[in-house]
């Protein structure tokens, strides 16, 4: 085996591949983080849809009760508020899965820088890689003309030898 030179880009080559390595993980770290966030959102949709029902289930309830006279003006009133609270804590939830969604697109946003930066990372370590193929077929080529000049002077040489010149 021909025994090559020390590559003299080697450790510009390894701080590249590390921070390749570095730039997929930080990639991957945050599509993590990205479907947490989805995730969350996901839930604060589902509960949000379960206040709506509970809502409409008592609204419903409370006009029941009404159309059998089992409600008095008082509890009539308080019903409507009930259904009030329940309207404002919507509101309010629906505000914070807004806040939800904000955090979610802000973790996007970082996904798609770490994107990049893997990208570039990967671009900057294949470029290196591909010259230090061409380095080493360089090499390798040198060493064997080399070898190939070295057997022909020791063949020119024996050939003298024999034929006494």
């Amino acid at each position: 085996m021909v025994r090559l030179p020390k590559y003299d880009l080697q450790t510009l080559f390894e701080i590249r591949e590390r921070s390749k390595k570095a730039a997929e993980d930080a990639f991957a770290e945050q599509q993590k983080a990205v479907a947490k966030e989805q995730t969350r959102l996901d839930e604060m949709k589902a509960e949000l849809a379960a206040k709506v029902e509970y809502r409409e289930k008592k609204r419903i309830e409370y006009l029941e009760k009404a159309a059998k006279g089992e409600m008095n003006v008082h509890t009539i009133t308080q019903s409507q508020r009930h259904i009030e609270r329940l309207k404002e804590e919507e509101a309010a939830y629906e505000v914070e899965i807004d806040k939800q969604r904000e955090r979610l697109k802000e973790a996007e946003k970082v996904l798609d820088k770490r994107r990049q930066e893997m990208v570039d990372a990967n671009r900057e370590f294949k470029a290196l890689e591909k010259h230090k193929e061409k380095w080493v077929k360089k090499k390798k080529k040198e060493i064997e003309a080399k070898e190939e000049d070295a057997a022909e002077d020791i063949a020119q040489s024996q050939f003298l030898k024999l034929h006494g010149q």
